[in-house]
Formats: C-alpha cells, structure tokens, sequence
C-alpha cells in the first residue's frame, strides 16, 4: 500500500508538477509547493532540535546517571552488582507456588476482547519483592502471532518468601490473542530491563 501510494503521488502530482516548467525554465508551482514544505516541516527538523532531543533523552540522563554511581566512592553501583549477585544465587529456585488461577475466559489459551484476571503465587527463593511479573499477549493476525502487549501485574501480598500477583485487565480489543507469563527482576535503580536481562517463563 505505502508504494502504490508513493509510485502514485510520483507520477500524478510531482513529477508533472515538476516539469510544469514556464518560459524561464522553472515550475513556479513547484517553487511554491518547495517553499510551503520548507515552512511547514523544516522548523521541526533542525539541526538544534536534534541536539536538544539528545540532551534531553540521553546526554543529561546518563551524565545524572554517572554522577549518582561515582557519588559516596560508588556507593550505588556498588549496591547494584551485590544485587544482581543476590539474583543471581536465588534465580534457580524462584519457582510457582501452586497453579496461576486464570478467569475462565483465559482456560482455552485464547482471549477474544473480554475482561482478563490473573493470580500468580510465586516463591521468589528470598528475592521478596525484587521480581515483576507479567503477561505477555500476542494476536493472531494473517496467520501470524504478532507481539500485542506486555500487561505487569501489581503485588497484593507477602508470606515469607511467597509474594502474590494479580492482574485484572480490561481488554478492549477484538481478535484472537495468546498470552504466557514471565518473572524478571526488578530494581528502580537499573537503567533498563535489558541491564539485568534475567527472565523467567512459566
């Protein structure tokens, strides 16, 4: 569609436009139409709002960043390897304690756009509440199972090592969808997921 698209604005509108030349050798409304894109679109793409959109969203975090890890003779970074060595010493036997209750429309592995419930008792092996848990949807489409979306779910309570997870999720949207779950650990201190990307299925 975007090529037929393309190829038809080629030769329909700029092309004949272009060569709509006068006795001067030039397509005045090729000249306008130019000059009306260079107004519109050039102030949304300068040279200066790259540079701001890389300091906003890199340069500054991760000088903020550095700062915070070298503060207190690397109090924090120091913090954060003995971490993932704790997650890292637990991770085998984070296990499910019982079976994930599922709302009965999840039973079939398919949900077809209706109100999802989900609980998950987990023995986080002494990780407590270090660890997220999630439901990661796909949609079949032509044939094909497209990732959908990442649905967290929120802790709502803790025995010991035994922390419960629920989530109750409005899903408006039609189709076929098949869903699993995953536990990952979790530190607000982590850059990003992918920093630690230790990942659980089950």
């Amino acid at each position: 569609m975007d090529s037929a698209t393309i190829y038809s604005m080629l030769e329909n509108e700029i092309i004949p436009l272009y060569f709509a030349k006068n006795s001067k050798g030039y397509s005045p409304e090729w000249i306008q139409y130019i000059k009306n894109s260079l107004g519109r679109i050039a102030p949304n793409y300068t040279m200066s709002r790259m540079i701001h959109d890389y300091m906003r969203k890199f340069y500054v975090p991760q000088s903020q960043r550095a700062q915070a890890l070298k503060a207190d003779n690397y109090k924090l970074a120091r913090e954060i390897v003995a971490w993932k060595e704790r997650v890292a010493s637990c991770w085998d036997n984070v296990h499910l304690e019982g079976n994930i209750e599922l709302s009965e429309n999840l039973h079939n592995a398919t949900i077809s756009g209706k109100d999802v419930e989900v609980t998950v008792r987990l023995n986080t092996a002494g990780l407590g509440r270090d660890l997220g848990v999630e439901m990661i949807v796909y949609q079949d489409m032509d044939g094909e199972s497209k990732f959908h979306r990442a649905y967290p779910f929120e802790v709502v309570n803790q025995e010991g090592d035994v922390v419960t997870y629920h989530l109750k999720k409005d899903l408006k949207y039609s189709g076929v969808f098949r869903y699993a779950f995953r536990v990952y650990p979790w530190n607000k201190n982590l850059p990003h997921r992918q920093d630690f990307a230790y990942l659980k299925w089950f």
